[in-house]
């Protein structure tokens, strides 16, 4: 089997003016991989009404796949909780206008079916799959048999209080969560399928908690039951900020590598979310090996920067990084401007 190069980044939400340039040097980089891809996190498209009942609804203008398409990503991932802002004819202009430009996609369409269908990318002889899904579920956001929208992998939360709260009260409560069975051991069964059609298989899973590192129970849940099933990496975005990266079984699980590209500034978001973090390997005939880190600067209003190992951020991101993936016996090595990341 033949090596090739990988490479994926952050969430990206593009609201501009033109797309035109709006990743900037990194623009190179995913040019240069054989394999790339990311999370288009908003509808491309001037039809619509924001939901109603939303907190927060956000798209971009067609104009912004233009950007996209100039960076020659292979595919994008469309299952999160904001494909679906500004209504069905909104998700599905955003689905023809990557079409157009020949950039592939998965993780939504016009029924569950379809939103649960990989897309495949082939170059060099290779098969490299992908598969997405969203645990960030808005109300009607799911796909059906009979309706549009992203691929679901429903998600339960229960709140257990520490102790008496007679003793102690206004104690916060111990959080447990976990996937929906059904919908886990549907993750598994496309896996397993879809796995027979690749060399190598990817899986997306919006997940995680707006503003925290924190790998929630569910998270892990997921990824080793993706893993267990065939897949050879997972890969995480929608908290905004970096998050850990754990290795099972050899493969890497990727939390959460902050925002790439995100031209909005909600009330909650601090500096936090300007760390980001792409991240590239080699694929080989078992998968993904030397794997590394550049840390960027997310573009806002701006290109994404590349930042240098003598950058204070950078270095604010490798200490995080270290931080988070401490508990899961993650080792990361600074190279010059690169992160070496592997299993301890």
């Amino acid at each position: 089997m033949v090596n090739a190069s990988f490479l994926t980044g952050g969430d990206v939400a593009p609201i501009r003016k033109t797309g035109r340039g709006m990743f900037g040097d990194i623009a190179l980089l995913f040019q240069r991989a054989d394999f790339s891809f990311f999370n288009l996190e908003l509808p491309l498209s001037n039809r619509g009404e924001a939901v109603r009942g939303k907190a927060i609804c956000h798209r971009g203008m067609p104009v912004n796949i233009d950007g996209i398409a100039e960076v020659g990503v292979s595919c994008v991932n469309l299952a999160n909780n904001h494909l679906l802002d500004y209504g069905v004819d909104a998700m599905f202009d955003t689905i023809d206008l990557v079409d157009r430009q020949a950039i592939g996609h998965f993780g939504a369409g016009r029924n569950l079916d379809e939103a649960r269908k990989g897309y495949i990318v082939e170059k060099n002889g290779l098969r490299i799959g992908f598969l997405g899904y969203t645990t960030t579920l808005p109300t009607g956001f799911a796909a059906t048999s009979d309706r549009p929208g992203v691929n679901p992998l429903q998600v339960y939360t229960a709140y257990q209080p520490k102790g008496s709260l007679l003793e102690y009260p206004g104690t916060a409560p111990h959080i447990v969560s976990w996937t929906d069975p059904v919908h886990l051991q549907g993750l598994r069964n496309d896996v397993e399928t879809f796995r027979k059609q690749v060399n190598v298989l990817f899986i997306y899973v919006h997940w995680g908690t707006s503003m925290s590192p924190h790998v929630h129970d569910f998270q892990r849940e997921i990824g080793k039951a993706a893993i267990d099933a065939g897949a050879h990496a997972v890969f995480g975005g929608h908290q905004h900020v970096i998050s850990a990266i754990e290795f099972y079984r050899g493969c890497p699980l990727v939390y959460g590598s902050g925002n790439l590209l995100f031209d909005t500034w909600t009330s909650f978001f601090t500096d936090e979310t300007l760390k980001t973090f792409l991240f590239g390997a080699t694929i080989g005939s078992d998968g993904l090996r030397d794997c590394y880190l550049l840390p960027a600067k997310t573009g806002v209003d701006a290109p994404p920067r590349l930042l240098s190992g003598r950058d204070p951020l950078w270095q604010a991101i490798y200490e995080d990084l270290q931080r988070h993936g401490r508990a899961f016996g993650t080792q990361l090595t600074a190279r010059e401007d690169a992160i070496e990341v592997r299993r301890n």
